[in-house]
């Protein structure tokens, strides 16, 4: 506890030391510009201020804090604006102490510094250096061999024979597994067919929230409640047919990420997509190789399977909740130096298909775009 105790003092301290410094840089600064460069006060206080919150920043996350993260953008950001709240405060102090209480103006500089100071230091401390990720709860002991997460957005005619398809399927082969259909805001009653079933379908769960949220988000709430050795995420139509499962088990003993492919030589696409569909879809497998990873060859096929911690973990860091998320997910498993496997599977394209190529494309593209600046930036980190 001493120990503790210590070092956070030791902190503070060089905390202090590096606003003496900010301190000294801003007044300095300011004689130059307004006797030396003759430029207007408002003006030179502001460049002052400015350079005074650069050093803090850089001497802070380097040596006071000494935080590793990449994330310099959003840090930056952070700390501009505990600054900012600090000179409001300091004004706000010193117009208390000296007006209304009327203490002699250096003894109040003197307790409003403490009191800025004070601010400052937790502010940024507990705020600005600290990336908080909101970890999904890994377990050691399963109460499944494999947990099936279906996301389901108004899938009442279609999801009724997907998940007695897969029921059959896990019957014949004896494995024990749970199914999680998540109703990302359905407004048909996908959740009346689901709960319906489970009369019939043992360990078959239904979990609904309002409003609809994107598909990375449905798949990412039934990650989180998923308690299998290994977590599957198909989708409702079983347009990759759940007994392609076996071409990926045997894999996840030693691969924390399998995902099933349309595109390589030995998949076997059963219903084509129309033309300009497979042709956006081409091209943005194109940009991905180009901006993110040059290995994979789909990464939109909605099978993907994953060992139990390395799920948790991923969608822990996972930030887009739409159709980018898959994008998303492979990018953070390449920063984490996870094993990715990429099998060829069999796959029928759905003619009631809720994707809107175009729109869809778009969006996919900003989404990369996104998942580029949160990968230079250090967000997933």
């Amino acid at each position: 506890m001493a120990k503790v105790k210590l070092k956070e003092f030791t902190i503070f301290i060089r905390y202090a030391t590096v606003g003496v410094t900010g301190t000294a840089l801003d007044v300095g600064s300011l004689y130059v510009f307004v006797d030396l460069l003759h430029i207007p006060v408002l003006a030179a206080a502001a460049l002052s201020f400015i350079l005074a919150v650069v050093n803090n920043f850089v001497l802070n996350k380097i040596w006071t804090f000494r935080n590793n993260s990449r994330n310099f953008r959003k840090q930056f950001i952070k700390f501009f604006l505990v600054s900012v709240v600090g000179l409001v405060l300091t004004e706000i102090c010193m117009a208390v102490f000296v007006y209304l209480l009327g203490i002699w103006y250096i003894v109040s500089k003197l307790i409003t510094s403490v009191i800025v100071l004070t601010w400052n230091f937790l502010a940024n401390k507990n705020w600005t250096f600290t990336e908080k990720i909101r970890s999904l709860s890994a377990v050691d002991r399963h109460d499944y061999t494999l947990t099936i997460v279906i996301p389901a957005f108004n899938e009442a005619k279609r999801i009724e024979n997907t998940l007695e398809a897969i029921h059959r399927y896990f019957e014949r082969k004896g494995m024990k597994r749970e199914i999680i259909v998540v109703d990302d805001g359905s407004s048909d009653n996908t959740a009346a067919v689901v709960n319906a079933l489970k009369a019939k379908i043992h360990d078959l769960h239904c979990v609904r929230y309002l409003p609809n949220r994107g598909k990375g988000f449905a798949v990412k709430t039934g990650v989180e409640k998923s308690r299998g050795e290994f977590i599957l995420f198909t989708d409702a139509d079983n347009s990759t047919p759940i007994e392609e499962f076996e071409k990926l088990y045997p894999l996840l003993s030693h691969a924390k990420v399998v995902i099933g492919s349309r595109y390589m030589a030995d998949s076997d696409v059963k219903i084509r997509q129309p033309k300009y569909r497979i042709l956006l879809g081409r091209l943005g497998n194109f940009l991905i190789r180009v901006f993110l990873f040059g290995n994979i060859k789909d990464t939109q096929c909605g099978f993907k399977a994953f060992q139990h911690r390395a799920a948790k973990e991923l969608f822990s860091r996972m930030k887009i909740n739409g159709f980018g998320f898959d994008i998303e997910l492979l990018s953070i498993a390449y920063l984490l130096k996870y094993s990715v496997r990429e099998v060829p599977v069999s796959w029928y394209n759905s003619p009631v298909s809720r994707v809107r190529p175009i729109k869809d494309a778009l969006r996919t593209f900003t989404e990369l775009l996104y998942i580029k600046l949160n990968l230079m930036s250090g967000r997933y980190e």
